[in-house]
């Protein structure tokens, strides 16, 4: 806890305390669970309100995994939980090599983007991703992805996660995307924010920390453009990148930056909606405490959801704990945590 407040203290975000408990901070946290045993602890915990949602991997699922989760749903529903709405219940559906449930998007976002027709492309692929989603009763999806590559090979293009090397492509097809999938009532996400486009193929915010050094003027100009699209096209959510931006913040990476998330993504474009982070765990962030301390770095930043992705219950319900410690202590502002509560409460109001 040392460690969390002098990080705190640094990013100039200590500030008064509020009296919290596990089932206020459950609804900021996405948990994660390994295989296909559909652990009882988690509808255990849905039935005290101390659940915020759960990402599905392949190997979550099987024939029961539609069953399993209207069971969380129901247990939720049935306990009279201050948080109204669903539970989030999430996975990566983006396409091509990158999918978690059976079904379409049929092509990759980078085949999407050379299609002759783009708009009609990116809908489509909608239009599956919902589809697959709903089959498995979930509804919401960490899609698209909005990274502008920069040169062939590179880390979004050698899985063809990114639609195309021109922003305007991007922006066109993610939008395109965003607005078909939520028609039929499935959330999306675009990620990474400000843009991993130009990673290299080795630079993988998942194992180790990386850099990109990009003048302002161009992640403003280049990377960030599609977040534009995206937020006019009505997004519900966006997904900060892990990696670093020094030309806005040296010291934090975008997703525990609230130069990037507060100032840029809300300030500088716009943008209303919830912000999720990244997998919490990632390599990306080694320096920066264990998996509850950067839950309450990124929530203190501006992040409303925290994903707790290491296929561990104990995982997300330690950042549960850590969450209401930060605020019951001051550590996390009161304020803070106020105004993201009241986010993600309008966002599941609308599932």
């Amino acid at each position: 806890m040392i460690l969390l407040r002098l990080l705190l203290a640094t990013a100039g975000l200590y500030s008064s305390a509020l009296a919290i408990t596990a089932a206020d901070a459950a609804a900021h946290v996405i948990f994660s669970y390994p295989g296909t045993a559909h652990p009882a602890r988690l509808t255990t915990l849905a039935g005290k309100c101390q659940l915020g949602g759960v990402i599905i991997f392949k190997e979550n699922v099987d024939s029961a995994l539609p069953g399993y989760i209207s069971g969380l749903q129901s247990a939720y529903a049935s306990a009279g939980c201050a948080v109204k709405g669903p539970l989030l219940i999430l996975t990566d559906q983006e396409g091509g090599q990158v999918k978690r449930l059976p079904g379409g998007p049929t092509l990759s976002q980078k085949m999407i983007g050379q299609q002759s027709n783009l708009a009609a492309a990116g809908n489509t692929a909608g239009v599956q991703a919902a589809a697959a989603l709903k089959a498995y009763r979930n509804n919401g999806n960490l899609a698209p992805v909005l990274d502008v590559y920069h040169a062939a090979g590179d880390f979004e293009d050698q899985n063809e996660r990114s639609y195309s090397m021109d922003p305007g492509v991007v922006a066109q097809c993610g939008a395109a995307f965003i607005k078909a999938q939520q028609a039929q009532g499935v959330v999306a996400t675009a990620k990474h924010f400000p843009g991993l486009g130009a990673a290299s193929a080795s630079e993988n915010t998942d194992l180790r920390p990386v850099t990109i050094s990009r003048s302002l003027a161009d992640l403003r100009s280049i990377d960030e453009a599609p977040y534009t699209a995206a937020i006019a096209a009505g997004v519900k959510m966006i997904m900060p990148s892990w990696a670093l931006y020094p030309a806005l913040d040296a010291k934090y990476p975008s997703g525990l930056s609230s130069k990037w998330i507060q100032g840029e993504l809300r300030g500088w474009l716009g943008y209303k909606g919830v912000v999720i982070t990244d997998a919490i765990e990632a390599g990306g962030l080694n320096g920066f405490g264990t998996d509850p301390q950067r839950g309450v770095l990124a929530m203190a930043a501006g992040v409303d959801i925290v994903l707790a992705a290491a296929r561990n219950v104990s995982q997300g319900e330690g950042v549960v704990s850590a969450l209401v410690t930060a605020v019951n202590s001051g550590a996390l502002s009161s304020s803070t945590f106020s105004a993201s509560t009241a986010r993600v409460s309008s966002l599941r109001a609308t599932l």
